[in-house]
This record gives C-alpha cells, sequence and structure tokens, in this order.
C-alpha cells in the first residue's frame, strides 16, 4: 500500500493535497470500524484493512466536540490567538488556543495534543486523568448544565429528554435498556440536578470521544 501511494504521489507531481484526497475519499479511509465475524475469522488484525481501526478523537476535536454539542462553539474564523489561561472558558476553536512549550492548555494536554518541544507526533494515550477532565473540569461542567437546561426546556418528557440528550451527544437513539435505566436515574432527586448529571455521563460515554 504504501510503495503504490508513494507511486502515486510521483504520478501526481508530488502534489500533497491530490495525495490526501485520494486517501480521505478511498472506501478503505471511509470504512467503519463495525466488527464482521467472518473476516474478523479470517484476519482478526485488519491487515487487509476490511474495517477502519477506532480511535479517540485528538485533543482540541474532544474540546470542540464538547463546546458544539452543547451549542456553543464560537465558528468565528481568524483573529488573535487566545492565551491558554482561556481554554477552559473560551468558546473559540481549539485552533486558536495559544500552544507553546511553557504555555499549554492544561485539558489539551491530559488528551494527548501535540507536543511541541520535538517532531509533531502524537501518542495515545489512556489515563485517569483523562476521565476526571471529562467528569469533573469547569468545561464540562458548565456545557452539561447549558445543554441539560436547554433540553429540558423543550423535551416535553423524561424518555423525550433521554432521546434528545442521546441524539445530540452520541448521535443515537438510546437502546430500550439505556432508556428505561436513564428513566430511573432522572426520577431520583432534583430533576434539574438529574438532567445534568446525565449529560455529564454521556459526556463520558466511550461513543462520544470515540471515532468508529
Amino acid at each position: 500500500l504504501l510503495d503504490w501511494l508513494a507511486a502515486e504521489l510521483m504520478a501526481r507531481d508530488w502534489q500533497m493535497k491530490d495525495l490526501h484526497r485520494l486517501i480521505v475519499t478511498s472506501s478503505a479511509y471511509r470504512m467503519a470500524a463495525t466488527p464482521d465475524a467472518a473476516n474478523a475469522k479470517i484476519d482478526p488484525d485488519n491487515r487487509y484493512l476490511w474495517r477502519m481501526n477506532s480511535r479517540r478523537l485528538e485533543a482540541e476535536a474532544v474540546r470542540d466536540n464538547l463546546l458544539w454539542t452543547a451549542g456553543q462553539l464560537d465558528l468565528a474564523r481568524g483573529g488573535p490567538e487566545i492565551d491558554q489561561n482561556a481554554g477552559l472558558t473560551s468558546r473559540r476553536r481549539s485552533l486558536y488556543l495559544r500552544t507553546a512549550a511553557e504555555k499549554e492548555v492544561e485539558f489539551l494536554k491530559i488528551f494527548d495534543n501535540a507536543s511541541v518541544t520535538e517532531c509533531y507526533e502524537r501518542k495515545q494515550t489512556v489515563v485517569p486523568q483523562q476521565a476526571l477532565a471529562l467528569a469533573n473540569s469547569e468545561l464540562t461542567l458548565d456545557l452539561a448544565k447549558r445543554l441539560a437546561t436547554d433540553l429540558g426546556t423543550r423535551a416535553t418528557g423524561p424518555d423525550a429528554f433521554v432521546t434528545q440528550a442521546y441524539q445530540r451527544v452520541l448521535s443515537r437513539p438510546p437502546r430500550a435498556t439505556e432508556l428505561a435505566q436513564c428513566r430511573e436515574f432522572l426520577a431520583q432527586g432534583d430533576a434539574a440536578r438529574a438532567r445534568e448529571n446525565l449529560v455529564l455521563v454521556l459526556f463520558n460515554h466511550s461513543d462520544f470521544v470515540t471515532v468508529r
């Protein structure tokens, strides 16, 4: 595959954009990570690229996804860079956050943003701080409250709230068992607080930060 791509790059007069377009529009790149028992038995390591390997969103996409889901992402283009200390309060896209060796946004650092002190490379890790950031950071707590309030004003009941929350956060409807569990959860304690906590749980769902 690499040899073929190298030959294509030469044939396309070394135009990297053409090669990028070729890759991202290929059927292999656009495959889902959905497992298939027959293929998994033949090629369990996916050497022949019959499925996409699931991966976590990049650090910037995790932050932007939180803001977008809550309807808070500022889509304005251009402008000055944003100080790293505003990483949890600014609504600008992560692209505009200042990044330097001594000025990193802690939220992005936790999710393995690119190192600025060495060759561009991202080493994906799984550490407890990532779950803590999604559960307890100022950013996620604020956005969970905003989204819960927004959905709560439009939902006609608990089931409608759960369905809308799943669609907004995970881009899919809840399964029957999930709907029943969420309905039971919302019936406990203060209604507004329960809705906020449910949204926060969905922010911490693996499907929210995983590309499949």
